[in-house]
């Protein structure tokens, strides 16, 4: 069986040609099957009288899996010719070239092979660089393309494209140009110009006729309407060329040869027009975009920016999340939460509030999505949840919307419009498009603070806690520890910023006299920078962060500001006296022991200061400096002896330790050292406050404790 492409530019006439060819073909005898491949679906309407079926695409929506059969799109037309239209979606939504791809798999799904067919004609856009058009270029599809062109620049172009889009494939297999005139006097010898340049024959040329629009009000093809014009005669002839089958390679000019070789013009680098720069003074000012890390440095992306704004809205009770995204993509963002859940009343006994029972909705995009575009699918969903009476929402787009362009913005503009009592935010993430987990997280944290938070100058006698992480496990331990000691100073936290609270407390975020930073990482970083930039707000000099030193001067400075000295003194005092009482245990078992760090983090100073009160040897500390974790921290400043390697051999590292054979690894993940070096991880998130670092100590004497060999492998003996 042959397989033939028929490409154009759009509205060359390609489908006019490709329907009378095969009403030529089939008037030989020949059994062919024409399929459309333009959204326009009217490639075959000639063949069986001007009457449009239904589409692949619409069959593909509207019909489930079980219930589809072949028969129900493909069409026999003129002389017993079989037609299909992919079809496609509606102009502007969407996406056609995905479309091609879908309706091409359902096809050889239902095994269109099966038919006993002499030759396929493919008639497919060929000035769209979407890779779905470029499906029958493909292996196992077209093994022949011809080109139509008329002597326009612009379809010449196209035609240079396509013999490019060919050669990226097998370019051995073009049949020629087909030479579909507009009219115009010097056209025929600007497409031979061309043909020469590439070495392509024109194989068929077509004056203008008005015999193709009489037979158009028929609803025939020129073949069948009048069988004895000359006109027809070319396609027949056409027809036996095609069934032939001699074919060239595909060559193509770069655009300079192309302007050159078609219009005459000389346009080389030399002689080329230069655009002038736009100067700086011409431009707006761009507001400071926060990003991640990963973001700012073009890196590998650690999780994806939807994932990272579901935790955020899906933590904050009051505010319902609708994901605008595929069903596995929402199940993959709630298990996010819904483990963070497990994991806090395991190790904890207790969990974020708002993901013990977040309030989530989901638009369920499919394969059909993808092609005829998710804005009803996002409309209904959303104005369902708007009618159950939900008043705060956040819609976030995963990667499918983006690809297909929905228009998630003017959607939510027009519902606001409808149901004025609402607040509707828009979260574009794209799914990782728009970045990493911390991306998200960080898009999430402001465009929430600007659709909720009233800017206020009445002040209270509160705290704000800024830097909130979600889901660590230790999330709700950090913050009570914070509020347990601004309890006794008689302080209030105003707003947990931003998760783990609700939506109320966020609308009254700029009403504290006080924010505290939690941990010195990048996401903390970006939203103190952004709270500062758009309103105005202060922040302490120091971080509540672990480790004992740290610990004392947040509360120090506190006490200081809301004029509790002697209470933050006599807190200070409690903490030092529990934190010294349990190092002296400490001590007891790790004194002159050895250790060996190994970290991807620059905020373990709570580590060191801990190591050397237990009176632990430090054989070496080593950060390997990685963009997804913290590293604005200097800890340099405290502890010079820190390696801070920015490149490294992993082999080298673990070569490193097993010579210098310390007791204790602590390292960011496990290391494929010698078995008799006892390892221990490093918490992604510590525990705020001074115990952690103990805490984290008393598991290493409970490992130092036990036996090297389990006793239940001697049990048989």
């Amino acid at each position: 069986m042959k397989r033939i492409a028929v490409y154009g530019k759009g509205g060359i006439g390609k489908s006019t040609i490709s329907s009378n060819l095969t009403a030529a073909l089939s008037d030989m005898g020949t059994k062919v099957l024409q399929i459309g491949c333009d959204p326009k679906h009217d490639s075959t309407r000639l063949l069986y009288s001007g009457f449009n079926d239904i589409t692949v695409l619409e069959y593909l929506r509207d019909t489930y899996p079980d219930e589809r059969s072949l028969g129900d799109i493909v069409h026999t037309g003129y002389k017993g010719c079989l037609c299909v239209e992919a079809g496609g979606p509606e102009p502007g939504i969407g996406c056609a070239g995905r479309g091609i791809i879908s309706a091409f798999e359902l096809l050889r799904d239902l095994n269109i092979n099966s038919i006993p067919i002499d030759i396929t004609i493919y008639d497919v856009l060929g000035d769209v660089v979407c890779g779905g058009f470029a499906v029958p270029l493909r292996d196992g599809y077209a093994d022949t393309v011809y080109i139509v062109t008329s002597g326009e620049f612009m379809s010449i172009y196209a035609a240079n494209n396509i013999l490019k889009g060919t050669a990226n494939y097998n370019p051995d297999r073009i049949g020629g140009i087909i030479f579909n005139s507009r009219g115009d006097d010097e056209e025929y010898e600007r497409v031979m110009r061309f043909s020469e340049a590439v070495s392509i024959p024109i194989v068929a040329s077509f004056k203008r006729s008005r015999e193709f629009l009489d037979a158009e009000k028929l609803g025939k093809t020129v073949v069948e309407a009048y069988p004895d014009s000359p006109l027809v005669k070319s396609f027949r002839d056409l027809a036996k060329m095609v069934l032939d089958g001699k074919k060239y390679t595909a060559k193509y000019l770069d655009e300079a040869e192309l302007e050159k070789t078609v219009l005459g013009a000389a346009t080389s680098k030399n002689t080329m027009r230069r655009s002038s720069p736009l100067r700086e003074a011409d431009m707006i000012s761009e507001p400071r975009y926060y990003t991640s890390r990963n973001v700012q440095r073009n890196e590998v992306l650690h999780g994806c920016a939807f994932a990272g704004a579901a935790s955020i809205t899906m933590s904050m009770t009051s505010l319902t999340t609708l994901m605008h995204s595929p069903r596995n993509c929402a199940q993959f963002a709630y298990q996010l939460a819904s483990n963070a859940v497990k994991r806090s009343y395991i190790c904890e006994g207790t969990a974020i509030h708002g993901f013990s029972h977040p309030n989530v909705a989901c638009t369920g995009m499919t394969e059909s999505t993808m092609i005829f575009g998710g804005n009803d699918e996002l409309r209904s969903s959303l104005k369902s949840v708007l009618d159950s009476g939900r008043k705060n929402i956040a819609v976030i787009t995963s990667c499918p919307s983006g690809i297909i362009g929905d228009d998630v913005e003017n959607i939510i503009s027009d519902l606001s419009s409808q149901y004025p009592d609402a607040t509707i935010v828009p979260l574009i993430e794209d799914g990782n498009v728009n970045g990493d987990f911390t991306q998200g997280v960080i898009d999430a944290s402001i465009a929430l603070t600007k659709a909720f938070v009233n800017a206020s100058s009445c002040k209270t006698d509160s705290v704000n806690l800024i830097g909130v992480k979600t889901i660590s496990t230790n999330c709700i331990k950090n913050s009570d520890f914070i509020e347990g000691i601004l309890s006794r100073l008689g302080i209030k936290i105003n707003c947990k910023y931003l998760g783990n609270d609700d939506i109320e407390n966020l609308k009254n975020l700029t009403e504290a006299k006080f924010n505290l930073l939690l941990n010195p990482d990048r996401f903390a970083m970006m939203l103190k920078q952004f709270l500062e930039d758009n309103y105005g707000m202060s922040f302490s000099s120091y971080i509540a962060r672990p480790g004992l030193r740290a610990t004392v001067e947040w509360i120090r400075e506190v006490g200081k500001y809301f004029s509790k000295e002697e209470t933050a003194e006599c807190i200070i005092q409690d903490i030092c006296s529990e934190y010294n009482a349990h190092l002296e245990f400490l001590k007891n078992h790790l004194q002159g022991r050895t250790v060996y760090i190994a970290s991807m983090n620059r905020d373990i100073d709570w580590i060191l200061e801990m190591l050397e009160g237990t009176g632990m040897k430090i054989m070496r500390a080593v950060v390997i400096d990685r963009p997804d974790y913290t590293m604005d921290y200097d800890i340099k400043a405290n502890y010079p002896f820190v390696d801070i390697i920015e490149k490294f051999e992993i082999n080298d590292l673990i070569s490193d330790i097993n010579l210098k054979k310390p007791d204790l690894l602590i390292s960011a993940y496990p290391m494929d050292v010698n078995s008799e070096i006892m390892q221990m991880y490093i918490p992604l998130v510590p525990d705020i406050g001074p115990f952690g670092a103990l805490e984290l100590a008393d598991s290493w004497v409970s490992f130092m404790k036990a036996p090297a060999e389990e006793g239940w492998r001697n049990d048989g003996n």
